[in-house]
């Protein structure tokens, strides 16, 4: 009879543990990406007004960077570095910042933040309507990922124009940004390995 019982208790632990683990992982991974399928019409160019810098980030704090970008792009003045030390939702360890902590910081800063899944017509089109940076998340599965935000496009060069603070010069020159994609290259990179996480990004707007 004992021995029943114990392993009862055992199922009864092994399944709560589950469960609490479970609970766990969604409320780190939360909020998951809303699905959309907007789309330009004729827009084939287009570039945001950029009234800020680009910084140079340190080890895995891309994740900040691309934030401090986006705020200072809206007239909150702060820097990369203020940024990812009081960024939430950091993976122990390597320091990377999960699309949770990026979401909780412009709330804090009284934006209202947004993370959708799409392809590359709903994300030009988010940019477009939004006439503000975008952030997105490329990379290869866990070998690595990287935040970057997406500030203009030329779809007669089948170009995209990023600030990427993982680059310490200006490559684009009088384009947007300091960055250029092709579409291709960019989508290779786009369709990022996370079974989730995949085809995202992240658009930010004035709470109203």
């Amino acid at each position: 009879m004992g021995s029943i019982i114990s392993r009862v208790r055992i199922k009864w632990f092994v399944l709560v543990t589950i469960i609490c683990f479970l609970v766990v992982a969604i409320y780190i991974l939360s909020p998951f990406p809303n699905s959309e399928s907007i789309s330009l019409d004729t827009q084939k160019k287009f570039e945001v007004p950029i009234h800020t810098h680009f910084e140079l980030q340190g080890k895995n704090q891309c994740a900040a960077y691309s934030t401090a970008f986006v705020l200072r792009n809206s007239g909150t003045q702060t820097k990369g570095s203020e940024v990812y030390a009081e960024i939430p939702f950091k993976v122990p360890i390597s320091g990377y910042v999960l699309p949770k902590g990026v979401i909780s910081y412009l709330q804090f800063q009284g934006l209202k933040p947004m993370i959708y899944k799409g392809d590359l017509s709903s994300l030009k089109a988010r940019l477009v309507k939004g006439k503000a940076p975008v952030i997105v998340l490329v990379g290869n599965g866990l070998f690595w990922q990287h935040y970057m935000t997406l500030v203009g496009f030329d779809d007669d060069k089948s170009e995209l124009y990023f600030v990427d603070s993982n680059k310490a010069n200006d490559e684009n020159g009088e384009l947007p940004g300091n960055r250029t994609m092709t579409n291709d290259y960019f989508l290779k990179w786009w369709s990022n390995g996370l079974p989730i996480f995949n085809h995202v990004y992240i658009t930010v707007r004035e709470r109203t």
